[in-house]
């Protein structure tokens, strides 16, 4: 790409959204995911241009979650994503460009709610949004599914799964709802799935801290074929009772064997919290991710209070902080809210 191209592009700004993530819903590990409608905000400026063989700068600001522990450097997980997103959306030598980078976090860390999917998707579509890859817009918010050509969506897509290691959370991130991903014979695909209209998000959201890399540590390289057909099963049943609009469905997708009562053994009040959201009249309880957030699916507005007061009691009980919120399914995806400077 000429300089004369990259200079274009000085003085464009984008503003990126993306949801909160929580993966596998119980026997759907490292499979399902489902959106929340509780965003990060990113907005990325381009600043400059530096000489041919030089990298540009980059300029971060973290704002709420993360402030004064995330890097503000090119070692910070977006500077990377942010040109890898522009050289998907056809910008060569998109490390020359310089970036000013503003980041509001609302997404918990290491909580098991997608922080670092919605990191590095943000930044991906944000670069790709730079590039001009959405057109013209007539009215914003406008999820980047939509509104991004399928081809560049998918390369989007997978370059955010080989970052993770594993599509779930990306899926949601990227599409919106609730998701199934996999690769089928070397591609990777992604399947929205029916979620039933009453269904209410209630999570619980301790202060405590579980790094996924910990999490994955405890689980056992090989499982008992009986769990593997129990978990299939539930999956299968699970799956088609939501397509049912069937929301107890959600329940029996939570009844997991493959990885739940493994990570319990260092989660110790991940039971509490699952029989006390259940017992204050949820659906279904199921481990968010790798924890320690821990996701309740209610059906009736009515009994929001009482499972929020459980479980709030038994992370009180567990003495590892924080609270319980209700959030709405997100169904937008990654979505770009506002953009400046790409002229008529």
């Amino acid at each position: 790409m000429s300089d004369d191209q990259l200079k274009a592009l000085i003085g464009r700004s984008v503003t990126i959204s993306v949801p909160a993530t929580v993966a596998n819903i119980g026997a759907g590990y490292d499979v399902l995911a489902l959106a929340l409608d509780y965003r990060n905000e990113l907005t990325v400026r381009v600043s400059g241009l530096a000489l041919p063989g030089a990298a540009g700068d980059i300029s971060i600001v973290v704002e709420g979650e993360g402030l004064s522990e995330l890097p503000t450097d090119k070692s910070n997980v977006m500077a990377g994503a942010l040109v890898r997103g522009l050289t998907a959306a056809g910008v060569a030598d998109a490390d020359r460009l310089s970036f000013e980078i503003k980041a509001l976090n609302r997404i918990p860390l290491a909580r098991g709610l997608g922080s670092s999917a919605a990191a590095f998707v943000g930044a991906l579509f944000a670069g790709a949004a730079l590039a001009g890859a959405s057109g013209s817009i007539d009215d914003l918010p406008g999820s980047c599914a939509d509104l991004f050509p399928d081809e560049l969506t998918d390369r989007l897509f997978a370059a955010a799964d080989e970052y993770e290691g594993h599509p779930d959370n990306a899926s949601a991130a990227i599409f919106g709802g609730l998701v199934a991903s996999a690769r089928v014979d070397g591609v990777l695909t992604a399947r929205l799935i029916a979620v039933p209209e009453e269904t209410i998000p209630v999570v619980a959201i301790p202060e405590l801290r579980l790094p996924t890399s910990e999490m994955r540590a405890v689980l056992p390289n090989k499982v008992p074929m009986e769990d593997a057909v129990h978990n299939a099963s539930r999956m299968a049943a699970g799956i088609a009772a939501l397509e049912a609009g069937d929301v107890t469905g959600f329940a029996l997708l939570a009844d997991d064997r493959l990885h739940q009562p493994y990570r319990a053994a260092k989660y110790r009040a991940m039971p509490a919290l699952i029989t006390a959201a259940v017992g204050a009249g949820a659906v279904s309880a199921s481990l968010a991710g790798a924890g320690s957030s821990v996701l309740a699916i209610v059906d009736d507005a009515s009994r929001v209070s009482a499972v929020s007061a459980a479980m709030e009691a038994a992370i009180s009980t567990a003495q590892i902080g924080g609270g319980a919120l209700r959030f709405d399914v997100d169904t937008d995806g990654v979505r770009i809210e506002a953009y400046e400077g790409f002229g008529a």
